[in-house]
């Protein structure tokens, strides 16, 4: 969602007309670091998608263990799930964090741009 916005932010950037080179200029940054906020966020969730991944697989080997009657495995499978599971949640609050950043240096960069192109006479 978060993605979305910051893309609708950039298209309603180069749509307030700017004619001005710094204006353009301004819009076209904003773009870029819409797109570069949205390809850092998508990738900080693909990481967090593959660590947690990787928990449930070790919890899933851990059921299959204790089902097996290993519980000493069980236990240490588990553990080695609850660790893989602590990255994750941090990893998910890094991806979190890089959206929010990645939106607040979208939000000033249009901010720019729309300032940019008040000064260039509404745009025209």
């Amino acid at each position: 969602m978060q993605i979305k916005r910051v893309l609708v932010t950039a298209a309603l950037v180069f749509a307030l007309g700017a004619c001005s080179d710094d204006a353009q200029q301004t819009a076209a940054d904003a773009a870029a670091k819409a797109k570069a906020a949205a390809e850092a966020t998508q990738a900080a969730a693909a990481k967090t998608a593959q660590q947690a991944q990787v928990a449930a697989a070790q919890a899933k080997q851990a059921a299959d263990q204790a089902k097996a009657g290993d519980m000493s495995a069980a236990a240490n499978t588990a553990q080695q799930a609850a660790q893989s599971g602590q990255v994750a949640a941090s990893s998910a609050q890094e991806t979190a964090d890089t959206a929010k950043e990645g939106a607040k240096d979208v939000k000033d960069a249009a901010q720019k741009a729309a300032d940019e192109a008040k000064k260039d006479g509404g745009g025209h």
